[in-house]
């Protein structure tokens, strides 16, 4: 004989099973749902040695002082993942002004490690630094990382200049800022 406990208990247990198992089916097949997307990433680095540039003065009395200084010896690693038809672009831009000289700078091409070279983007010629506008270095990069290694990524090329006819000359401890950023599709809708 089953007493009010052993009933009740009973009911409790159909009502936690029940439900479950009309849900739960097996069959020959199932399916699920399942969102797949594609995270961005875009990440810079420098690698190399601290750069210094120096306009060199004249070794004897008469001789022209350097105009130019060059440096070839950093390189800026990249990641970047992006989705569909997005790109994006490497700026620059340099701290402070400077005084009597101009400090130019070209992304020059990466060693072999560079993975989907054809997604580097598009170098530009060189480029003058200003504090007050960015200057773009790339553009229309794609997924692509660098490596690295020693000598993996783009190679940074300083060009160090006096201004022409510039009565003075002044030396400066700047901070070049280098920016990665999508660029906005001009695709119509």
């Amino acid at each position: 004989m089953m007493n009010r406990e052993t009933i009740v208990f009973s009911f409790v247990l159909m009502g936690i099973l029940l439900p479950f198992t009309a849900k739960c089916q097996d069959s020959r097949t199932a399916s699920q749902n399942v969102s797949l997307q594609v995270a961005s990433s875009a990440l810079l680095a420098i690698a190399g040695p601290a750069v210094t540039l120096t306009l060199g003065g004249a070794k004897e009395a008469g001789d022209a002082i350097d105009r130019q200084s060059d440096n070839i010896e950093t390189r800026l690693r990249i990641s970047s993942l992006v989705s569909n038809d997005e790109s994006r672009a490497i700026t620059a831009k340099i701290s402070e002004e400077l005084v009597g000289t101009q400090l130019y700078i070209q992304l020059q091409d990466p060693n072999s490690n560079f993975q989907y070279p054809e997604n580097k983007g598009t170098l530009k010629s060189e480029q003058l630094l200003s504090s007050e506008t960015d200057a773009t270095l790339v553009e229309g990069i794609g997924t692509c990382w660098s490596g690295k290694n020693d000598g993996d990524g783009y190679v940074i090329k300083y060009i160090f200049r006096a201004i022409p006819k510039a009565p003075i000359l002044k030396s400066a401890n700047i901070t070049v800022t280098y920016t990665i950023s999508l660029v906005e599709s001009d695709s119509e809708i």
